[in-house]
């Protein structure tokens, strides 16, 4: 089973004084396409005030045009660390058991505009490019979306994405599911703020549950064990509906 969650944009600084290698990362066959995403993003980075308004930045602009000129060289650590946030915060890797982490290092993805798919492991540097970034060329869907078939061959995956990361690389059908985190079962309204705490705490429950699901039926049993309220979605085969919690 693989758990993919998505990136966050505030990430932790530094890391351990060694350079990003392209061909540690997960599935280095899609390893041109990460280069091509992080020349256009470096050499975007050449124009602040082009790279300001392409990748969305405000008054700390400066501070992310400077971390993505430097990708090739910047510390890196491992991803999972990596990022930060809400639903980081509630996964809360840190606080763990020995064997919990282990299952998170072994079957924990993220899904990055830069990189696309990445290992809880994966070391990577500080960077800013998020799914709706407006890179030179190609759009960032574009690049992606072709090679979703061999991103999510093998494993059964519980997708976590939000929307716009989802969209860049979809689970092809049959490759496993996605959860969509609702306020409640019955009106189905998305969960809003709730969203991304209640993924983390999903995550940290399907860890530290030990939880291993290859389809979607066995997925909503054992998260109905775990005292979830799961739902499917009429129409959607491929989702199930999670109650924020």
């Amino acid at each position: 089973m693989r758990i993919v969650l998505p990136p966050s944009e505030t990430k932790q600084p530094g890391g351990v004084d060694k350079a990003l290698a392209w061909d540690s990362l997960v599935l280095p066959q899609v390893g041109d396409v990460r280069r091509g995403i992080a020349t256009d993003l470096v050499a975007l980075c050449g124009d602040e005030a082009a790279a300001s308004k392409a990748l969305g930045l405000g008054a700390k602009g400066a501070e992310w045009i400077q971390a993505n000129r430097e990708l090739e060289s910047a510390p890196v650590m491992p991803a999972l660390t990596r990022y930060t946030g809400v639903l980081f915060d509630a996964l809360d890797y840190g606080s763990l058991d020995n064997d919990a982490q282990t299952r998170a290092d072994q079957t924990v993805w993220l899904f990055s505009a830069l990189f696309g798919p990445l290992r809880a492991t994966d070391l990577i540097p500080r960077y800013r490019l998020s799914f709706d970034s407006k890179l030179p060329g190609e759009s960032l869907k574009s690049r992606w979306q072709g090679h979703a078939e061999e991103i999510w061959a093998g494993d059964f995956t519980v997708d976590l994405r939000s929307e716009g990361y989802r969209s860049l690389a979809p689970l092809p059908a049959g490759a496993g599911v996605y959860v969509r985190v609702v306020k409640d079962l019955e009106g189905g309204a998305a969960a809003g703020h709730a969203n991304k705490a209640t993924k983390g705490r999903l995550v940290r429950d399907l860890l530290t549950g030990d939880v291993q699901v290859s389809s979607r039926d066995k997925l909503l049993d054992a998260l109905a064990r775990l005292g979830w309220s799961v739902a499917t979605i009429d129409g959607e085969e491929h989702e199930i509906a999670l109650a924020a919690g």
